[in-house]
This record gives C-alpha cells, structure tokens and sequence, in this order.
C-alpha cells in the first residue's frame, strides 16, 4: 500500500474509512487460503444488507489445520481426574477428516444442520471442524442445560445429526445427562443419527441409531481428502442469543466474516503469535468457545478444560502447569480469586503467562489494581462484543497503553460510535459501517423481519447493539451495562422470555420479571432478582422458593436460578400495556425510576422498592456473628446449626440438614465461596469433589468431622501412613513386584532402591501405607544433593508409587505425605495413568521429552572442526570438575553410558541410558536416553554429530533428551511427551531431574 501512519488513531481511522482496501490488505497478509475474485471487497454499503466477498471461496477447518509443522501441537484437553490429552496438528487433522468422512456417509450434505451437547475436550473441537470440513452447520450446548433450554436452542435449529457427551461427571446436576439426551432425541423429529462423543452409555427410547465417535474417527478411508471450498458467506455456526421476549434467537454466522474476523482479533489486538497456548474458561454454550477455536488458523495450541473451578486456584494452576501465555477469564473468577485472599503471583511462577483476557460482565478499575499486584504486570485486556458478532466491538491493543478499567480501543476496520450520550458521555453502542462478521441472519427468519427488529429498528440504518458505553480520550472505551432487558449475570448472557417460559408452568405464578441487581459483594457484581406475582392465596414461603429455584436449574441452566425471590403485587407497565423491565430495574437498584411518567402504575416502583428493603441484606453480605468459632464444631448439633445458617445464607433460601444444595440451583461460585466460609469457620480443608459426593449439611458435617471423602473398603482396618522402615523393605518388594509385574524387573532389582550408595542422610526412603500390619500401598523417595546457582539443592524423585486396588482412593495420602517439605524439588518420572491426575493436582510441571530417529534433519548442526569423544571411564574422571566428578562416582556402578564431547578448551560431559523405546503403535526399538548433559550449547552447536557417536555405542536407532537438553530449536523427526513431572520451584533448571532416580537403579 505504501502509506505511513505517524500514530495508531490515524490507521484505526484509516481502517474505518476505508474499510474495503482495509479488508482487502488484510486478508491477503492472512495468508487464508482461498479461491475465487476479491472483487468485490464488499457489495452494498450499508451494514444491514452488505456482504462481504461474494466471489471468494474458502474452508474454514482448512484455514485452522493445514499448512503449518503437522508435528507441532494443536490443543490439549485437560480433565480433573485423568491425563491430559495432547494432539498434534497432524493428529487433530487425521481426527477431522476421518469424522468429517464418516458423517458424509451418514448422508451429511453441506448446508445440513448438526448440532453437539458437548463438553468443552478434544471431541468436542473435532466434531465442529469435522462439520465445517464438510460445509455442514455446526451449533453446540453445553450439557448442564435442562432438556427444556436444549430443545427451546435446537429444535428451531433441527439438527440431522447430534454429537453428545453421555458419561456422568461428580459435578453434575439434575437429571444424568444420558437421560437429558434421550429427551431431547425423542423432541428433535430432524433427527437421523445420534454420535456418543464419550463411552457413556445412552438411555432408552432415544429412537434413532446410536454410534460411537471412537469407532468412526478410527474408520480408514484410502480416499485423499479433499478440501471443499464454499462460498465466504456459507453458514457456518449457529448461536443463540436470549432476548427479552420469545425463544432465543437462532443467529447464523458466516464462515468467512467469522474467520477473518477473529484472525484479526487474535493477531493484531490480542497478539497471538504461532506456538503459543492459549486457554478461555468457557463452555461449548458460550461464543468465546468458538472464538478460542479459531486461533488455531493463527498457529496457537489451544489449552481446553472440562471440569468445575474447585478453588480460588484452579485456573491459576492449569496456566501455570501448561505454561499458557495468553489466559481468558472474567470478572467473576478474578472476584472470586480476591475474596478468597489468593495471591496467585505466591502460589505460581507464571512464568510463562504475557496477557490475560477479561471478559463476560465490567472489568472495573480495581481490578485492574489486584491483578498487577497479586498476579503479574502483564497487559490486561478488557474485551467486548458478544454471541450477535462472534467478535469484538471494543478489546485490547498491544501498541496502547492499558487504562484501568478500560478496553484500549475499537476493533479495527469497525466503525463503532455512542448514540444519545448522556452528561456523562454514557450512551447506545452503535456500528455504522459494514463489517464482515455480521451475522448473516436468523434462521427461519425468510424476510428479515426479525433480525431488522433485533438490530436495526431503533437506530436505523446503525447496528444497535444493546450495551452502553462512554468512549474515553485515551481512545478506550468504558462498558457500563446493557440497554436491552437481556441480563448479564457472572458473564453469563440471560433471556428473562427463558425464565418466564418455564415457570409458566407453576400453577402458583401469575407474573415473573428478572431483573438484574447491582451487588458489589457479588460475584460479577450482579445477581439475578425475580419479582413474582402470585395467585391469590399463594405466599412465597421458602418451600415455594426452592422450588422455583430448582425447576429453573433442571429446565434451565444454574444462570437462570435467582440469587433473590421477591413477591409483589403489581409489576411496572406502561399505558400501551408493556411490561417495563427498565423500571423495575431502577427500584430494585435503589434509583430515581427515569420513565415514570409512562408507567399505567407508577406505585408498583415503590412497592418493589419497599419489598426489596423488607427482604434484608444481599446474601453474600456476611451479617456479623453468624460463624462460629473452631470449639463450637464440638459440641452436638452445633455444627450442623452453623452449617445451615451458613448455608442458608449463601444459597438464598432455608436448607434442611439432607437436601442437596445443587438440586435447588445453587451455582459452582456460590458452592464455591460458601466452602471457603465453611473451611475458616471449621479450619480445615474440603476437598471439593468430596463434597459433589454428597452436597449437603450432612455431608458438609461429616466431611468437616473427618468421617467423609474417601473412605477405605475395609472400615474396620486401620490405616496408618508412616515412613518406610527397615524391616518393611522385603515386603515392599513383593508388593511391587505384584503391582507392576516382572517385565524387565525381578523381585531382587526392587531393593536397588534401597541400596544407595549417595543417599547420605536422608528424611526416609519412601512411605507406605499399612492397614493394620499389612503393607498395601508405597511411594518411594530418591533424594539427592544437586548443585545450583553455587548452592545447593535437594531433588527428591517420587518413584515406584503402588496402591492396591481396594486401597487406591488412598493413595493421595501417601503423595501428601511425601511432599510436605517445599524446600525440595520434586520429580516423578514414571507415574502410571491412576496417579498422573494426583501428580497434576498438585501443579506439578509436566517434562518434555523429545525423540530423534535416524536420518538426522539437523545438517546445519554437522559443523567442520575438531570433536573428540572419551568413552574410556578413567580417562572422562580425570577430565571432569568436582561436581561432575561426584556425579560419575555416584553412578559409575550402573549400566550407563559416559561420553565427554571436547571441542578446543569446551567439553560437556553426558550419561545415558540404553532402553527400548516405543517407536510406532507397539513396536519396541532401542533408544538411548540422555540423563545429563553438563553444557547443552555444545551439545545443540554438534547435535548430529553427537548423537550419531551415542547411537553408535548403544546400537541404538532413537536418541531421546528432555527439551531441557534440546531445546525446539533442533528438529525432531517425531516429538513425543512423556508423563513424567517436576514440582514448580523458581531457579530450577528442567535438566536437574533426571539423575539420581528410578531410570537409573532399574533396568526398565
């Protein structure tokens, strides 16, 4: 183009006005593969009827999966109780295209409609690329709707195919989800074929086939596939938005608008650059699902996480044990972390995190404050937009400063502007001009009607989006609300026309509104109010409030459940006969109603105003003396009394000793916050799954008295956890040889581990756990002494960690007990799949292990020059510093390999170990794994050289080293990640976790 711009406001200007030449430039710098004419940019010119691109033709699953490092990775699905799951970019592709075939046997045809209940994992994701490879339209749900919100969403949407997770999780509420599933099967008439995305099994009557995701991504087809490219306007995704009034609205997205636009979002403002992770707390229900996935087009690693937020720390700890750069989460969450007194800058490194992303309800200016203090000065992005879009109005910049309580500018290429501001400058958002990710409209809307009434009637011919605003002289915009009557509770977007559906059919309510109220204390700094009018005769007594609580949870979701029900008499209607949300909200906010004038019934504003006074305090302010102190749990019956008090309080209604707080609506943050209540009060710790296993006072209680959570089999035995004595070694061994089998080790290499000639003094040699006298569990403890930074540093490698089955529930006590001393550096190298979800609780960082088979692809690194290698033990002793040289003398009696590299007056010293690794499916080859590496620079200036020395002396065929070692910089022919963990301590290098372990003393 040629053109300079000597500030950012004159590009975003520029952008504006010439937004066709702006859009043109931008998609060619995309690199987005396409067919067809980029002319014209944009045909028509105003933002209602324009569309962009009409002779452009492209795929948007090709667009995210193809032309970048197919061994680089794609995302990686993270769940609270198993491994994570990591898929490459070629293994995400290969998923993709075998499920994309096998739905197109299924008679799945472009422009046909499927739809996902989904959880937020891998399947999830492959699934909605899978329909888009095909041209297919894909819209999702998040399973803990009720089946009356799920078919309200997809029985307009009348899906061919429905993809479901089936499979029960602890946190679940309501009917199982395999039951909700069913329901809405039998309520969808479009249906053919439903897929189980998980190995659930499916209630009856469901009436259509039942198929299993494993069995048809694992079909082979000999075809190539073949990207089909579809018009840039070609449906893509399917949103729902709730309104004021009626079902929500079936929004369709484009798949090229949606794609260009959230590329620019990504690259420009949010600077997301290829090999980054990025992780959004989202659900399959929310937008930022969908605009999390599109960053994999801008060569991002997605971060996915499908369970509760259990603590203050959750996310905090998945950013730091996935070293995300790029974190999304939400006012609420960030609330929730500064209530709890959690500094997550103490708790994590968080080295690797350089932005973070708000968004779902204000980010208000101290919280801006608490996060530059208690979490990182890095950028905090405030972003704003929503489902209509799939995109931006308002987000970050990484060419502005960030102003607290902000977001720094308008989305480029958007001309978004305020309408009837008032003296604080506060007014409608509005776009003015034509933007790509507009959506192409509402289904089954065949004249517009609907979508012009939705965005264009009030303001015509301007997008009116239904927030407020008031845009700043920095250029940043400040977020003050919705115009419309759609609630924004904890982030999460509601439609009163949802609540009023279902509680139409409570004989007992004549008239409902939601309304949103303003709570400081609140988590989001909102909570949802209902204001009822009863049949004559009915009172709001707590059992009629628990049950209004409890059929919108079921039939709803936990965001539709209100923190308050309110009973009135009259509600607030203007002369035409309108109900009037705005004045409502006004009363229970407290202010001047500004409408009044036009209301049929302005004394219903003081009513409403005067029944939320008589109502109390907001149930999350905390009255004094309601807590007791820690002696009062002793004394009988006292602590269910608190407990219900307690509880009572946070849920907003009475609850009895036995009733499950999740069946009458109470949401994760408040579960949340009332444990963090009751763990002051009690001082002590519950774990939050133990509670799922049974949310109540009573379980509350015995979970407080020690007599819930994981109980052993054997109620009767004792178990004890203590450390390992000498006499225990002989049926340790037994124990573990019974545990892992012989393979490789026999019952005699067990006590190696018990045989150390550097251990020195040590704290023990491992736990074990006893019921009564029989030893049924033990984690071993490999203590070593290592140099860092001129000081030294203890590692201690967790190994042989076994539990019987009966015992397994067990096995965290003997993890607690070995891990109590933060001083050291924890590894374990060789943790089975029972385990690895124990070892990640703990924030454990997982080790990379990088594999590199012959021929080599590093050329550049078989430099000329003079490299001499000394295998011969006495000649490398004799060669090594101190430090080295207690290292060879601590491992000299082990099958190993040591080899000095010397090049001039440099030399690195390696020892490795000869195993056989596992090279494709189940094939065996041998490998050699490197275990120390005193200087990685020389290591990486003559890698091929040196490794072809090392698989020479091995006869070995694969030479594996820690990313520690080998940094991404060198190819791998095939990378692989091991589960192998350290503990996150500051200064520890990766490559002090290898020695002085398991690997060594064992011939595995």
């Amino acid at each position: 183009m040629g053109r300079r711009f000597p500030e950012y406001r004159d590009f975003e200007a520029y952008a504006v006005e010439e937004f066709r030449e702006f859009w043109s430039l931008f998609l060619g710098w995309s690199r987005v593969p396409v067919s067809g004419s980029t002319s014209p940019v944009c045909d028509g010119a105003l933002c209602e009827r324009a569309r962009f691109f009409p002779n452009l033709r492209l795929n948007y699953a090709e667009a995210l999966l193809t032309g970048r490092d197919g061994d680089g990775p794609a995302l990686t699905a993270c769940h609270p109780h198993r491994p994570d799951e990591e898929l490459t970019r070629s293994e995400l592709c290969r998923r993709v295209i075998a499920l994309a075939n096998a739905i197109r046997r299924l008679g799945i045809r472009p422009g046909d409609r499927v739809a996902a209940v989904a959880r937020n994992n891998a399947e999830a994701v492959v699934a909605a690329l899978a329909a888009a490879a095909i041209g297919a339209v894909f819209t999702s749900c998040a399973p803990d709707m009720g089946a009356h919100a799920l078919l309200s969403r997809l029985g307009p949407v009348a899906p061919r195919l429905l993809f479901a997770h089936l499979q029960p999780e602890p946190w679940d509420t309501g009917v199982p989800v395999a039951g909700r599933i069913a329901e809405v099967a039998r309520g969808l008439n479009s249906l053919t074929y439903l897929i189980a995305l998980d190995a659930g099994e499916p209630a009856s009557g469901i009436g259509v086939p039942v198929l299993r995701y494993t069995d048809l991504i694992s079909q082979e087809d000999e075809a190539e596939f073949t990207w089909e490219r579809f018009p840039f306007n070609h449906p893509l995704f399917i949103m729902f938005s709730s309104g004021t009034a009626g079902a929500p609205k079936c929004i369709v997205h484009g798949a090229g608008g949606t794609l260009i636009e959230h590329i620019k979002e990504h690259r420009l403002h949010c600077d997301i650059r290829p090999a980054e992770t990025i992780y959004f707390h989202t659900s399959c229900a929310w937008m930022m699902w969908n605009w999390q996935l599109s960053a994999l087009a801008s060569g991002a690693e997605l971060v996915l996480f499908d369970g509760p937020v259990q603590g203050p720390d959750t996310l905090w700890a998945l950013v730091e044990r996935r070293a995300i750069n790029v974190f999304g989460t939400s006012p609420a969450y960030l609330e929730l972390c500064e209530g709890a007194s959690f500094s997550p800058r103490a708790a994590f490194g968080l080295t690797a995190l350089r932005a973070i992303l708000s968004t779902g309800s204000i980010l208000h200016d101290r919280r801006f404050d608490w996060v530059w203090e208690h979490v990182k000065a890095v950028p905090l992005q405030s972003i704003s937009g929503g489902t209509d879009i799939i995109g931006c109005f308002v987000l970050g910049n990484p060419l502005l400063p960030v102003q607290r309580g902000e977001a720094q500018c308008r989305s480029l290429g958007l001309d978004v502007q305020v309408l009837a501001e008032d003296s604080a400058g506060i007014g409608e958002l509005v776009c003015a001009n034509p933007f790509p990710s507009r959506p192409l409209g509402f289904l089954g809307d065949a004249d517009g009607s609907r979508f012009h009434a939705s965005y264009f009637s009030q303001n015509p011919p301007l997008w009116t989006h239904g927030d407020l605003v008031a845009f700043t002289p920095f250029g940043g915009a400040r977020l003050h609300g919705r115009s419309d009557g759609v609630l924004n509770i904890r982030g999460v977007r509601v439609g009163p026309a949802e609540i009023y559906e279902i509680l139409r059919a409570m004989d007992e309510i004549v008239e409902a509104m939601a309304v949103e109220q303003r709570v400081e204390a609140a988590p989001g700094g909102t909570q949802l109010v209902l204001l009822v009018v009863l049949r004559e005769g009915a009172t709001l007594d707590p059992e009629l409030t628990k049950r209004i609580r409890s059929r919108l949870a079921a039939d709803g979701s936990a965001a539709m459940v209100p923190a308050r029900c309110i009973q009135v008499s009259d509600l607030p209607t203007t002369f035409n006969g309108k109900r009037s949300e705005a004045a409502a909200r006004d009363a229970v906010n407290g202010h001047a109603v500004r409408n009044l004038d036009a209301l049929a019934n302005p004394a219903s504003t003081d009513a409403i105003r005067d029944a939320i006074g008589r109502n109390g305090a907001a149930e999350h302010e905390r009255p004094t003396g309601a807590v007791g102190s820690r002696a009062d749990i002793q004394v009988e019956g006292e602590l269910e009394r608190l407990l219900e008090d307690i509880t009572s309080r946070r849920v907003g209604v009475p609850v009895s000793p036995d009733e499950s707080l999740l069946e009458i609506g109470a949401d994760s943050l408040t579960l949340l916050t009332l444990l963090m209540e009751i763990e002051e009060m009690a001082g002590c710790e519950i774990a939050f799954d133990a509670f799922l296993s049974d949310p109540s006072v009573r379980g509350l209680g015995r979970l407080i008295r020690g007599e819930g959570g994981h109980s052993s089999t054997h109620p009767k035995e004792r178990l004890e956890v203590r450390p390992l004595q000498n006499e225990d070694v002989e049926a340790i061994c037994c124990l573990l040889q019974e545990g892992f089998g012989s393979g490789n080790v026999g019952p005699g290499d067990w006590r190696r581990l018990f045989e150390r000639p550097w251990a020195g003094p040590v704290p023990t040699t491992g736990f074990v756990l006893a019921a009564g006298s029989e030893i049924v569990g033990f984690l071993g403890t490999l203590y070593s002494r290592r140099p860092l930074d001129d000081e030294g540093a203890r590692v201690c490698n967790l190994t042989s960690w076994y539990v019987r089955p009966d015992y397994r529930g067990q096995g965290s006590l003997l993890l607690k007990a070995a891990t109590r001393d933060k001083s050291v550096t924890y590894t374990t190298l060789t943790p089975g799949p029972e385990t690895t979800a124990m070892v990640e609780a703990l924030n454990f960082l997982p080790l990379k292990m990088r594999r590199f088979f012959l021929p080599g692809l590093n050329v550049g690194t078989l430099r000329v020059g003079p490299l001499r290698f000394d295998d011969d033990p006495r000649t490398i002793r004799s060669l090594l510093s101190e430090v080295d040289r207690r290292i060879f003398d601590d491992h000299a009696a082990y099958d190993l390999l040591h080899l000095v590299v010397r090049e001039n007056g440099d030399q690195t010293y390696l020892i490795l170990k000869r195993r056989r690794v596992r090279a494709v499916g189940s094939v065996l080859v041998p490998g050699s794994e490197l275990l120390y590496c005193s200087n990685p620079d020389l290591l990486v200036r003559h890698f091929e050289r040196i490794k072809l020395a090392i698989l020479r002396r091995h006869r070995a065929v694969v030479f594996a080293a820690d990313e520690g070692f080998v940094p991404a910089t060198i190819r791998a022919a095939r990378k692989a990640r091991g589960n192998r963990y350290r503990s996150s301590l500051a200064g520890t290098a990766p490559e002090l976790d290898l020695l002085y372990s398991e690997l060594v003393l064992l011939p595995i």
